[in-house]
Order: C-alpha cells, then structure tokens, then sequence
C-alpha cells in the first residue's frame, strides 16, 4: 500500500498536469481533505515543488531510458517515474528501496498494465550510476551556457539567455538557485490591531520559538519557518494578520497611504495590496479597487470583510477603460498599477510558470501593461503618484515599460523611492537591473523577484 504523502503528491502532480490546476492551491485543497502527520505534509509538499522545480532536469535523466521515447507515454506513469527520480536524486533522506516500491504500488492503481515497465525504467535508472555524474554527463553535450543551466536548473534555455543579459552569469546563477528553493509562508500584521512583536510572541507561544521570525524586508512582515494551518488561527480569522509575500508588502507604502487618502488600485486581486494601503490610512481613506474578474471581486470583497475595512469600494471593470469617465480624470492622489504580469519572479511558489509561459505571451502582457499605464497617467491628479509593481524579472515588463510611458508623456518623472523603502533593502537591490525603479531579486531576501517604480506628476 502507497503512502499517503507519495499518494497525495501524486494527485497534486496529477492535477497540475492533466488539468492545469496551480500547484499552490491544488496542494491546499488536497492537504486540507487529507489528515497526515506535519511530516508526511512536509514529504508531499517537498514531492510536489520539487517534482515540478526540477522537471527539466528529471526528464534529461528519465528520458534517455525509454527505449520508445515519450510519444505516447501515459502521463500518470511519467508524472510517477518523475516524482520518483526526483526522491531518489535530491531528497537524500529517502530510502532507495522505499522510492522504488511506493512507485510500483502507485503504479498498480494508476496505470496496472505499466507497473513492470515502471519497475524496469527505475531499476534501470538505480544500477546506471549516481545521479550527479549523469547530470555532468548531460550538462557536456550542451554547447552554450543557457543551455547547460536550462538542464542544471530546469529552467527554459530563452528565459535563461534573457537573465543573462540583465543580471550577467553570476546574478543569473544566484536567481536560478533561489528559485528551486524550497518556498515559505510570510504573514504582514495588520497593525490598526497589533504590532508585529505581539503577534511574534503569539506564534512562539502557541507553535514554538522555532515558528516564525521576524521579515529583514518589511517591518510589519513575519516568515513562518513552520507550517500550520493559517486559515483556521484565530489571528487571521479576526483580521489581525494577512498573508502577502515580504518583497509585495514593500508596495503600499510608496503610495505614501497617509499623505494621498483618495488611492485607485488598478489591478487589485487578490485585495492583499488594496487591504494594505487601507490598513496604513487607518481605514480613513478612500479606495477604489478595480479588476475585471468577477470572481475575484467576490474573494476580495471577502477578505477585506475579514480585515473589517470599510474604505474599499470593489468595482468590476476593465482598468484600461476606467478614464472614459470624465470625473475620473486626474481624480486621484495616488495609483497602483500592480500589471498584470509573466510572474517569472513568482516560480518557487508557482513552479508551473516557468513551463507554460512563451514568448508571444510575454509580447502580449507588454502591449496590456502599456495600455494600462497610459490610462494611469490620465488618473493622476498634478503632484500625484503613480506607483507601478510586477513580481517579474522580464526588463521588457519592467524598465522598458516605464521608458515607454515617459517617452510619451512629459508630465511625469521618476520620483525617488529610498526614502520610502527600508534601507538595507534599497541599498542591497540598488544596481541590480537598470536602476530604473527597483528590482528585488529571489537571491537577495529569500523572498519573490519584484520591480517597483514610482513616477510623480509635475506642477
């Protein structure tokens, strides 16, 4: 019989692959309907990432041993020989035997007439040498760098070759690395109700000192080293803590929430964003959020209950139409444009992107954020701010997108944001990129890659 965590990954995998589902939530649901001990949750969700982090690199491994190829290989058996590799070649801790047996017994149940041929590849794959050595073997057949960390890093070789040219091989090297690690939980306290101390205290006190500590990023930031189930905390139920990657709290405050109390979120779902700027207003302020997915409005509306905040008014729309109404028009002290995006600094917690996203679709997400950003600017009042954000690492999405707006538009200049940011992370991002705007890189924190800028209005 099959364990339940290599039971459960397998499902995940399975969903992800067949169905599209994004592993973070397809992960959530299947933990939430399964009761396991903290450390078979810990061995699924390792199966899982790292299942889909390293696929790349287990397919040059697994591939050379089919002797029909892939073409028509049944997925379920290849999502097991995957996940089973990747035990055997990066979770040092596992059992070889344990490895090979629970693939088998998957096998049974998924696909029964394939058990022997699972078998068979994965004795193949055990007697052929250690893993590493048939790395470096795979990595001398590649002629170019790109290339050869595409198979290192399990990373598409044009998203690589982009890297390169932007951060050069080391910087390049550094963000592969972040990438494949293992991702964590960061919670932002909401602090119209507590400071961050108290709730670090709370923590330690309810799931031990070694739980949480405090975010070096933002000072009402906190990164779980443990996991629990955040949903069912009292504190979360109550609105005292939300959850918000450590480099996306950095956002908010460049709006400068206490100074502009008429703010418009362009792109607002999830609501983490909006909720934090209403949470820096006191709740005082006037918020409209705007995004063009109904359900999402829906989920928003629902969290910012949860946070009871009352100066959120939730629109359906899309932004890029919102100043066809002339009272809208330079209405606005501050704007947060967080673009729709790649979302390649997202991938250690959405390892699927790096598998899906293509050219064309970055070509197409450019020509969105440069429409969207030239309906901003027609939102801002003289003297106002408009603050742009991607959890991307794509310069064209980013520096680029900013070249271009000011390249049609006088009235605005890019503001300084040190003054705005904590300093060790302006000082530590600064001259990563083009020093247009900021990039938070995933090496330098631990954290997601995000681009920020911040253009004001003249007069």
């Amino acid at each position: 019989m099959t364990s339940v965590a290599r039971r459960v990954a397998f499902s995940v995998l399975t969903d992800v692959y067949r169905h599209q589902a994004y592993p973070n939530l397809a992960l959530q649901r299947a933990l939430a309907r399964e009761r396991m001990h903290s450390d078979d949750r810990a061995l699924c969700t390792n199966i899982v990432y790292g299942t889909l982090q390293r696929q790349l690199t287990l397919d040059a491994l697994i591939f050379p041993l089919l002797r029909h190829g892939v073409d028509g290989l049944d997925p379920q058996v290849l999502t097991i020989l995957r996940m089973t590799v990747y035990q055997l070649c990066f979770l040092s801790k596992i059992p070889e035997y344990a490895a090979l047996n629970e693939a088998v017994e998957l096998a049974k149940i998924a696909a029964p007439r394939a058990k022997g041929f699972v078998n068979g590849v994965l004795r193949t794959f055990v007697r052929e040498g250690d893993c590493q050595s048939r790395i470096a073997e795979r990595l001398e057949k590649e002629s170019s760098w790109d290339e050869r960390m595409s198979v290192l890093y399990s990373m598409p070789a044009w998203i690589v070759s982009m890297w390169q040219n932007e951060f050069g091989e080391d910087g390049t090297t550094r963000i592969l690395e972040s990438l494949n690690q293992p991702g964590f939980l960061s919670l932002r306290v909401n602090e119209m109700k507590a400071n961050r101390d108290v709730v670090l205290t709370e923590i330690h006190r309810e799931f031990g000192s070694e739980a949480a500590v405090p975010s070096p990023v933002h000072p009402s930031g906190i990164r779980l080293t443990l996991g629990f189930d955040i949903e069912r905390w009292a504190p979360y139920r109550e609105g005292t803590v939300s959850v918000q990657d450590e480099a996306a709290m950095l956002v908010a405050p460049l709006l400068q929430p206490r100074l502009h109390r008429r703010v418009l979120d362009m792109c607002a779902a999830p609501g983490s964003k909006t909720a934090h700027i209403a949470e820096l207003q006191g709740d005082d302020g006037s918020i409209d959020a705007v995004d063009v997915h109904p359900h999402k409005g829906k989920l928003m509306e629902k969290g910012f209950s949860r946070l009871h905040l009352k100066s959120i008014r939730t629109h359906i729309e899309d932004a890029r139409r919102w100043a066809d109404s002339q009272e809208r028009r330079e209405a606005y002290d501050a704007v947060l444009l967080d673009a729709p995006c790649s979302g390649f600094g997202v991938m250690r917690h959405r390892p699927d992107i790096r598998y899906k996203r293509t050219r064309k679709d970055v070509l197409n997400l450019v020509s969105v954020q440069r429409e969207l950003l030239s309906e901003a600017m027609r939102l801002v009042r003289k003297g106002g701010l408009l603050v742009y954000s991607t959890c991307t690492l794509n310069p064209a999405e980013n520096e680029d997108a900013i070249r271009y707006a000011l390249a049609g538009n006088d009235d605005f200049e890019i503001d300084d944001i040190r003054l705005d940011m904590p300093q060790e992370v302006y000082a530590r991002a600064f001259g990563v990129g083009s020093n247009i705007g900021l990039t938070v890189t995933p090496d330098l924190f631990g954290t997601d890659g995000f681009y920020l800028a911040r253009l004001r209005r003249k007069g």
